[in-house]
């Protein structure tokens, strides 16, 4: 992975390569932005820079050619560690994330940018997505050892918000204490659920939204037919986010399913039919995996917010594709400020209770009930 492969970003990369330059690169670091802003790619190029061997990456890149950039380009150098979030099917099974190594090195393959139910849907699983205990063992083992071949031991860990407290405790010492040579690089775009012990121990880098100009420029060379107006709408609806372009200008399964459990769960809320709000629970909601519908419930508070910016008639705020227009066209005169707050407030909970391991099939029918009465609500 180069800093030339990442799209923007320009003014973070030359703060990596400068701080690598000064010797004075901190043993743990905190990279930390949205969902698609590039933080994983950065940590990935920055790890491979630190250990490219050309002499002559003084240009703010690393070679690409020399051993371990080619090792590094392939993710299998014997000296980058990755840790991310797993599934783990059987709670007395001991898994790593190195089971899931070959599916991680192709979700990388296939783009630099993905979200976390992206991956998820790589390696399937109903259960919660962890980083566990085994891991944070497993860290211990990996960096006890001396470098194979790299100057810089490097681990990659990804999604640290989803190490339960036990693997967290476990890796305070090496984290604040690491053998020499070492580098942590923790990835997150949800600082409010890792652990202040963690916080405390890593330099924290705030990775930036990608700048509109970049994702333009990134978005011609990709589709050279598309009019500048085009470009500019679906750059205003990505947000400053890769993984919400690639969804804009080439919707996946994700996201249309993402719709089409919205539409579907407002639909039979307002609609008050308990026959089809049970079958809509059976059918839809119990066969997705804890990921999957808290992908689709951050998916419908984004929408509900939508749909109240929709009635404001203001377009500049608004970053729906058309497919989400068409809906919100004859949906969004249902969301105001007299219940607006109470259906984020509810499906807010809703999420939390996933997250905590709750009866799905009962979180969701208790959602389509109230919402049934909050979409009755009169402005």
């Amino acid at each position: 992975m180069l800093f030339s492969d990442i799209v923007g970003q320009k003014s973070t990369k030359e703060r990596l390569v400068q701080m690598y330059h000064s010797g004075r690169m901190p043993h743990a670091m905190l990279f930390l932005g949205q969902e698609g802003n590039g933080s994983l790619p950065l940590a990935i190029a920055y790890a491979q820079y630190v250990n490219c061997t050309d002499p002559n990456k003084h240009d703010g890149e690393a070679c690409g050619k020399c051993p371990s950039c080619v090792k590094y380009n392939r993710l299998t150098h014997p000296d980058l560690h990755f840790i991310f979030p797993i599934i783990k099917k059987d709670k007395d099974q001991s898994v790593y994330s190195d089971t899931y190594i070959n599916e991680w090195r192709s979700r990388n393959y296939e783009g630099h940018y993905f979200s976390l139910s992206q991956w998820m849907s790589c390696i399937g699983g109903d259960k919660q997505a962890l980083i566990s205990k085994d891991d944070a063992v497993a860290i211990h083992q990996k960096l006890g050892q001396k470098s194979v071949e790299a100057e810089y031991k490097v681990l990659i860990m990804w999604c640290p918000e989803l190490m339960n407290e036990t693997a967290s405790n476990r890796i305070l010492k090496i984290l604040e204490e690491p053998p020499a040579k070492t580098i942590f690089i923790l990835v997150s775009d949800n600082e409010a659920d890792i652990l202040p012990t963690i916080l405390s121990r890593t330099q924290r880098f705030n990775i930036p939204p990608i700048a509109d100009e970049d994702m333009a420029y990134h978005l011609k060379r990709l589709h050279p037919s598309l009019s500048e107006e085009m470009v500019t709408r679906m750059v205003h609806m990505a947000s400053g986010s890769m993984v919400r372009l690639l969804q804009v200008t080439n919707p996946d399964e994700d996201s249309k399913d993402n719709l089409e459990f919205f539409i579907s769960l407002m639909r039979i809320s307002y609609q008050r039919n308990i026959v089809m709000m049970t079958d809509f629970v059976e059918s839809n909601v119990k066969k997705l995996s804890r990921e999957t519908l808290k992908a689709r419930l951050n998916y419908a508070i984004h929408m509900v917010r939508e749909s109240l910016v929709y009635n404001l008639q203001n377009p500049q705020l608004s970053t729906l594709t058309s497919a989400e227009e068409k809906f919100l066209s004859k949906f969004a005169v249902f969301v105001h400020h007299n219940n607006v707050f109470k259906i984020t407030e509810l499906l807010n909970e809703a999420y939390l209770h996933v997250e905590r391991n709750g009866s799905a099939g009962m979180i969701f029918f208790d959602v389509l009930m109230q919402l049934a009465a909050l979409l009755k609500v009169k402005p």
